[in-house]
């Protein structure tokens, strides 16, 4: 078990509060102004009464493509995982720390070659664990069937909740034709004993930003149909 640090959305840079009226403006994230308070986006739209419910969500598809949705209509009304929003990361949405289960890791564990492979470990200046074969790797799906799918735990006891990661979500090929794993060693970057994870791994899932009860949501989705009602306000990627 290693813990990984998951940042579940946030989207270019801060835009920072500041004093209105001996009031402090609540700190929005990225070009939308998406964030955790009352001053953001999903808030006025709810405040408008365009909304009736101080929620938004997104699914990027691994092949590209997407939508963007704010409100509850949209949920889907059956199969999705909660998890409680993680209290200490400001305006960001986070479902906090989780365990990333090894025992499902790889058919080449981290590190590991093994003998009789057509996958040979190799170094790249791109990620720190990467494999080639005898010809450049051109796609994922060509050497995606080679890896097993990892879990990620969040939580504990009766809030626990598994996501598991198939193989396209966590390894990426790059431009020299080598096939890397798409996590960072935290120790490397200035997080201590902590990896991070990409958005990468949320491909072909809706994950939706449940504010009024403060939670996040996942559901595996193609990505390619926004569910619901036709949209009044929507985004495709």
């Amino acid at each position: 078990m290693i813990r990984c640090c998951v940042r579940a959305c946030s989207c270019g840079y801060d835009q920072e509060g500041g004093q209105e009226a001996g009031k402090k403006l609540v700190e929005a994230d990225g070009v939308l102004g998406i964030g955790r308070g009352t001053g953001d986006l999903v808030s006025q739209l709810k405040q408008q009464g365009i909304i009736t419910d101080n929620i938004f969500g997104h699914c990027l598809g691994v092949h590209g493509g997407g939508f963007l949705f704010f409100g509850g209509d949209r949920v889907p009304s059956a199969g999705v995982t909660w998890v409680p929003m993680a209290q200490n990361v400001g305006s960001h949405y986070s479902p906090g720390a989780a365990t990333l289960n090894l025992n499902v890791q790889l058919e080449y564990p981290v590190g590991v070659t093994l003998e009789g492979s057509s996958l040979t470990k190799v170094d790249d200046d791109a990620l720190a664990e990467c494999w080639e074969e005898n010809e450049p790797i051109q796609f994922v799906d060509d050497v995606k069937s080679k890896f097993k799918p990892l879990e990620l735990t969040f939580g504990h006891g009766a809030n626990q909740a598994t996501m598991e990661i198939p193989p396209e979500n966590y390894i990426v090929v790059t431009k020299t034709g080598k096939v890397c794993l798409g996590i960072l060693n935290g120790s490397q970057i200035g997080l201590d004993r902590l990896n991070l994870i990409g958005g990468n791994t949320m491909q072909n899932y809706i994950m939706i930003y449940d504010n009024e009860r403060a939670r996040i949501g996942w559901a595996r989705a193609s990505c390619y149909e926004m569910p619901g009602l036709e949209p009044l306000i929507g985004s495709r990627l």
